[in-house]
């Protein structure tokens, strides 16, 4: 098991299970903020990890690892509408669907931990909705006794 949860993964299955949008690819939130969309795009970003140190025993450690990312909804959207609202709402529930209680090999089940509007640009004319999951997983690293 690695220490960062593997976010392809996340991308893959939402382009295999929400088809009312693209998946894109951004290395961070600016990027995302900076570019207008033309039609409905996900954006999965690494957002926080914790490392706890669970148990030690001589000559091994464990660490309670917690990922956090999120998956940012951009639409394209100059006002707050109906249409927009509808949008949003149903592509909230399908990226909520698709990832919440996903389990990966080494990983405990994905966790949905919030959701909130970031922003409705004006410059860009995008609307972003950011959907925030968390994934815990036991990662043991033998210690290395260094010269």
């Amino acid at each position: 098991m690695a220490f960062n949860f593997d976010l392809n993964n996340i991308e893959a299955l939402l382009s295999n299970t929400v088809f009312d949008a693209s998946v894109g690819f951004a290395s961070d939130f600016n990027t995302v903020r900076e570019h207008a969309v033309h039609s409905a795009q996900l954006f999965v970003l690494p957002l926080a990890d914790d490392n706890t140190n669970t148990n030690e025993v001589p000559g091994l450690d464990e660490y309670q690892i917690k990922d956090v990312f999120a998956v940012m909804i951009v639409i394209p959207c100059s006002a707050g509408n109906a249409h927009s609202d509808a949008q949003v709402k149903q592509l909230r529930s399908d990226v909520k669907a698709a990832i919440a209680g996903c389990q990966y090999p080494g990983w405990d089940p994905i966790k949905l931990d919030k959701g909130r509007t970031i922003e409705l640009n004006k410059k860009t004319n995008n609307l972003i909705y950011q959907c925030q999951f968390s994934v815990t997983g036991l990662h043991t690293v033998t210690v290395k006794v260094m010269p």
